[in-house]
């Protein structure tokens, strides 16, 4: 011990020494976490010389019956020793607890740690400090802490279900992730009590992690955003299999949305006299392109199945019969191009179309070429691609039924792409020569065509092959510009 004078200059230099610490605190300057140890440590050795000299060890009470007030002022900086012993203890355990370069994780296991020394802090005080038993007080809390505890008991689950998801980390905000009882979406915030999903619906779902914890989660956005997706198709069970596979896959590979790489597959998976069933499954990108993708995966099919004969199975139905193979004509009637012309057009115009077969691979034409022909796609995909600063890029993918080159050969313009068989194709071509032959047996297409003059600018839209670096026509030019070429062949 020392003397009153001394001890009481002990006292004032303990308490400012608390004081700047205490204010160093509230201030919380940005330092790194090593330098907030060292200047902790640094006042906690000084504050300890203070009360080595002051009071002896500060492990021994020093409580007595007569309390005045220089007692309770030396009580009061033996407890501020202990708290900031354990403010030491805290940084140190923040420097050295980092999880993998986890900072979830890290912020909740020194969190709980920093509890249990502040904890064992305030317990110190009140048993050295203080001279209070602390074994009564353990017990009469562990009376209240079973009572809080019933009472609280969900609330709880929520907690310590969010510090296991906290560690193990199986989501992390803006994950999409699917908990099971069918809630699917983007984790927006995560809690230590509930996890914020924003669903599809446009509503934002609370799980509590309570259930996430004993929920099956499935977490999309891992190991990558690329997402699968399966159609199931019923096919009338007399149609060849073979025939079924290699359209419904003509058809997938026509879908601009689904990803080259994994290859689009389909599967035979069930035969039954009504019908038998194929899985059609594709990638994209993201999942939040996944309604859009199954949209046009459903239209290629249709119309991929519709040109190739082949129906849709019916329940409790043996077969559909055999389905009619469109014709040429057929394309004509459904064309957005040549559909307004008359049956009879329609017919004279067909039967001059050639018929033409092309390997995956074969290209119809290349951009830049003069334009020759008009082609009516029958069957499998066309892919036409178009040169730019970047490199080729893909501008469209024909399916059956579809039309290119028409308005490039009204017009004269090259081809601005170049189209190249993706599959196997069938294709109905017509020449300029045939162009003229047809209207000879049939002078009424002269004008049958020259009324296709009126959806000009849209068809020159539509057509991917025609050269959109000129300007676009309008419909009194392009009208003038197919009279003229009607002209031209009907005097040649």
């Amino acid at each position: 011990m020392i003397t009153d004078g001394a001890g009481l200059l002990t006292l004032i230099l303990a308490t400012l020494l608390l004081v700047v610490v205490a204010a160093v605190a509230m201030l919380r300057p940005r330092w790194p976490l090593w330098a907030q140890l060292a200047t902790r440590a640094v006042a906690f050795a000084m504050l300890t010389i203070l009360v080595q000299r002051l009071l002896g060890s500060p492990l021994t009470p020093h409580y007595s019956a007569l309390y005045s007030g220089k007692d309770f002022w030396e009580h009061l900086i033996e407890a501020g020793w202990w708290i900031l012993a354990a403010r030491v203890g805290v940084t140190l355990v923040r420097l050295l607890v980092v999880l993998e370069h986890r900072p979830r994780e890290t912020q909740i296991v020194s969190d709980l740690m920093a509890g249990g020394i502040y904890l064992a802090a305030l317990l110190a005080i009140v048993n050295d400090v203080f001279a209070v038993s602390v074994a009564g007080l353990l017990a009469t809390s562990g009376v209240i802490a079973i009572v809080l505890g019933l009472a609280l008991q969900s609330t709880l689950a929520d907690v310590f279900s969010g510090i296991a998801v906290g560690i193990e980390r199986p989501y992390k905000a803006g994950d999409l992730i699917w908990v099971e009882g069918n809630i699917e979406g983007h984790v927006v915030q995560v809690t230590w009590r509930s996890t914020h999903i924003a669903t599809f619906q446009s509503t934002i779902a609370i799980v509590p992690n309570s259930v996430i914890a004993k929920a099956r989660i499935i977490n999309r956005s891992l190991p990558e955003p690329v997402r699968g997706d399966t159609i199931v198709i019923r096919l009338d069970a007399a149609a060849a299999p073979e025939r079924c596979i290699a359209t419904l896959k003509e058809a997938a590979r026509a879908a601009m949305m689904p990803l080259a790489f994994p290859a689009p597959s389909v599967a035979l998976t069930g035969l039954q006299g009504d019908g038998a069933s194929y899985e059609v499954s594709y990638s994209v990108a993201t999942s939040g392109l996944l309604d859009q993708a199954r949209t046009e995966v459903f239209t290629q099919i249709h119309r991929h199945l519709h040109h190739a004969g082949i129906a849709l199975s019916v329940a409790g139905a043996a077969s559909l019969g055999v389905r009619k193979v469109p014709t040429a004509a057929d394309m004509l009637a459904e064309s957005d191009l040549f559909g307004m012309l008359d049956a009879v057009g329609r017919e004279s115009l067909a039967s001059h179309f050639e018929e033409i077969r092309l390997e995956a691979g074969e290209a119809l034409f290349h951009e830049g070429d003069a334009p020759k022909y008009i082609f009516l796609l029958a069957s499998g995909v066309v892919e036409v691609t178009k040169t730019g600063t970047s490199g080729s890029h893909i501008v469209h993918r024909l399916s059956p039924g579809e039309s290119l080159g028409a308005i490039g050969l009204i017009t004269g313009s090259p081809y601005a792409a170049t189209a190249t068989a993706l599959t196997a194709v069938k294709l109905f071509r017509m020449d300029k020569a045939s162009v003229a032959a047809a209207i000879a047996a049939a002078p009424h297409l002269e004008a049958g065509l020259a009324a296709l003059a009126e959806q000009g600018r849209a068809a020159l839209a539509r057509d991917a092959v025609a050269d959109q670096r000129q300007r676009p026509e309008a419909p009194e030019e392009l009208r003038s510009r197919l009279r003229s070429f009607l002209r031209v062949l009907a005097s040649g």
